[in-house]
């Protein structure tokens, strides 16, 4: 019995080589091939030598130097990746490799970086990772965020903080990639975002400065009883006072401004009570909710995005690297202080 499970079940050789279980596609299974590529999982990936010391100045330094004499095989470059790994950092960069951008996570962009970028110094991979980069903004803008700046790609870093705003401030779980950056990079978004709500919230408690329409139905209406907010449509001019339901949506849009400082301000749920409002007024209900649908698109978004312009995220960033570098020096003269008296004592 036992004899026939062994011939059923014939031992592993120990010479028996193993069959790689990822199979390169194309281009990476090309007979002309000068080069084989090995995974540390057995995969080879037979390319053109002259095609990766174009993209590499460390491929093309490996090349630099002498084969063996007598050497007829095609040479072998023993590579660290698995063959998944070195198959998208390959296909992200190699002619013909047919990579899909859209298909890849920022998880997998920050291999292809750490690998590509700095491991092999693979430049051109740059402006197709920014594009990748630049599509993830508005899903993910923390882990945008985190690899903008470990890459030093400031203006990606800005633009992934603002689309941050989109965002409550208490859904910003951890992610991966903020193991990548200083702790004070962190706390800057985290700071951005506390400052920019409140420079939205405080633009929609008075409208004096920045808003001077008074021709619409909110400001018009005599039946409807006034708000304390008023604006002048000019220096000269007295005050206007708007209605009491106009105020009601200003309420509700500061609401959700403190949470997401680039809310939707065309909202439906932010204009109910304004809605009710109007609605009990022959005045307003003609032009009420126009008057309020513009306003809610047009005015406000841009008094919003005005006053979110006057807050820099590099300003914040800045400031936080001098407290941690003035917290590091105190602590280590304090150290050194101590270690010197611990040593004559």
């Amino acid at each position: 019995m036992s004899a026939q499970t062994t011939s059923e079940h014939p031992a592993k050789s120990p010479s028996t080589p193993e069959i790689p279980t990822f199979i390169p596609g194309a281009p990476f299974d090309d007979t002309d091939a000068d080069l084989l590529l090995t995974s540390c999982d057995g995969a080879d990936f037979r390319v053109q030598s002259h095609v990766l010391a174009l993209l590499s100045p460390v491929f093309k330094g490996m090349f630099s130097f002498p084969q063996p004499p007598g050497e007829t095989e095609i040479p072998r470059v023993q590579m660290s990746e698995t063959a998944i790994v070195l198959d998208r950092v390959l296909r992200f960069c190699y002619p013909g490799g047919d990579c899909d951008p859209v298909d890849l996570s920022l998880q997998q962009l920050k291999e292809i970086l750490d690998i590509g970028r700095h491991k092999y110094d693979i430049q051109s991979i740059v402006p197709r990772a920014k594009m990748v980069l630049k599509s993830k903004l508005n899903t993910d803008p923390v882990a945008a965020f985190a690899i903008a700046c470990s890459q030093e790609w400031n203006d990606l870093a800005v633009n992934a903080a603002r689309s941050s705003l989109r965002f409550p401030i208490r859904s910003f779980d951890f992610v991966p990639e903020l193991r990548n950056i200083p702790a004070h990079q962190y706390q800057a978004i985290l700071r951005y975002h506390a400052e920019c709500s409140a420079v939205c919230v405080d633009s929609t408690k008075t409208l004096e400065t920045w808003y001077k329409d008074t021709s619409k139905s909110f400001f018009t209406c005599q039946v409807c009883p006034p708000s304390a907010l008023w604006t002048r449509p000019a220096p000269v001019k007295s005050r206007q006072y708007s209605r009491t339901w106009f105020s009601c949506y200003l309420k509700a849009a500061r609401h959700a401004l403190k949470v997401q400082p680039l809310a939707d301000l065309s909202d439906p749920v932010l204009m109910v009570d304004a809605v009710k409002g109007f609605a009990e007024c022959a005045s307003c209900r003609a032009h009420g909710f126009d008057h309020l649908q513009e306003f809610a698109k047009r005015a406000l978004p841009a008094r919003i995005n005005s006053v979110i312009n006057t807050v820099c995220i590099f300003r914040i960033c800045v400031s936080y690297a001098l407290i941690v570098e003035s917290i590091r020096k105190k602590s280590g003269s304090i150290f050194d202080r101590v270690w010197a008296m611990k040593s004559r004592g």
